[in-house]
């Protein structure tokens, strides 16, 4: 399920290019995260909005006017192919060529019937792929909220962008409505940092952005398997989220049935999706910590995005 904290993936062409990072003034390779801290001005969730916004307005059906004059929806078909040429056809498969040919065939599947439930399932497939995914997503958005980079003067971008923004297209797509959360319901996320600078700013009351796809559970103890620490790592914190969900619309996906591993129960919460911290314990000499995170309702998020 990948509940594991966000570091460097390796397998991917595309990180020869981006350990160079940017061509300008951007940091050396980074530890990338799976929150991004708004600030006062409500900037990330502004930018967050009008993200989420673009993507939900992609395969809405449009004018019969608009559609004869110029192209017609957005289409499955469309996103795979450009996240093939533009991002899979570069990652590295030599180490498990079977299952990657398996993705291939899911893509493929997800392609010719116009359905993102192929998408899911190939995303489900291997650990590997869905945290290349991850990392590249959450790298992105760091780029983009926190260093205001382009792809004009960004390798990252540049070697990634269209790509995971064409796979997160097709994870908007109408075949996957019967699956989005609906109703207000708990689930639960494990992970471990080495890090406490990770967390700088994280308080009771602190507003965060999903940065990424996050894999969680509505079973705790499942969570729970992915919050354990290496004992030959002193440094390392485990963190338990808890996640309380509220809003009807297209922030969180149960793919327990579409999965891969349906056994884990998991609900997949989308990128640009924004919380309010109610409470955050630090229990240091356990090496624990515990975040409880409630969705902002729609009502609130446009608000603040209004004053763009």
């Amino acid at each position: 399920m990948g509940i594991q904290p966000l570091v460097p993936v390796t397998g991917s062409y595309l990180d020869l290019d981006m350990n160079n990072q940017c061509y300008i003034n951007c940091p050396i390779l980074r530890t990338v995260y799976g929150w991004h801290l708004n600030d006062e001005y409500n900037s990330a969730l502004k930018k967050a909005e009008r993200f989420r916004s673009y993507y939900e307005e992609l395969y809405r059906e449009r004018h019969w006017l608009i559609k004869s004059l110029f192209r017609s929806n957005a289409t499955v078909k469309d996103s795979i192919y450009a996240f093939k040429k533009g991002y899979l056809d570069y990652i590295d498969k030599s180490r498990d060529i079977n299952t990657w040919q398996e993705i291939s065939n899911a893509l493929k599947s997800a392609s010719e019937n116009e359905d993102s439930k192929f998408v899911v399932y190939a995303y489900t497939l291997s650990q590997t792929f869905g945290k290349i995914i991850k990392k590249d997503m959450a790298r992105n958005t760091f780029h983009e909220f926190t260093l205001y980079c382009t792809p004009l003067n960004c390798t990252v971008l540049a070697c990634t962008q269209d790509g995971i923004q064409a796979f997160l297209a097709s994870m908007f797509h109408s075949s996957l409505k019967d699956f989005v959360c609906e109703g207000h319901f708990t689930v639960y996320r494990g992970a471990v940092i080495d890090d406490l600078k990770l967390l700088e700013g994280y308080e009771n009351g602190s507003v965060i952005i999903t940065t990424t796809f996050l894999s969680t559970s509505t079973e705790q103890n499942v969570s729970n398997t992915f919050k354990d620490r290496n004992s030959n790592n002193p440094n390392e914190i485990s963190v338990s989220c808890t996640y309380l969900l509220h809003n009807r619309r297209h922030t969180a996906l149960n793919i327990s049935s579409l999965s891969a591993f349906p056994m884990e129960g998991e609900i997949l919460l989308y990128p640009y999706v924004p919380f309010r911290i109610i409470s955050f314990e630090k229990h240091l000499e356990q090496k624990q910590i515990n975040v409880v995170l409630e969705e902002i309702d729609d009502v609130e998020n446009c608000n603040a995005a209004l004053f763009v």
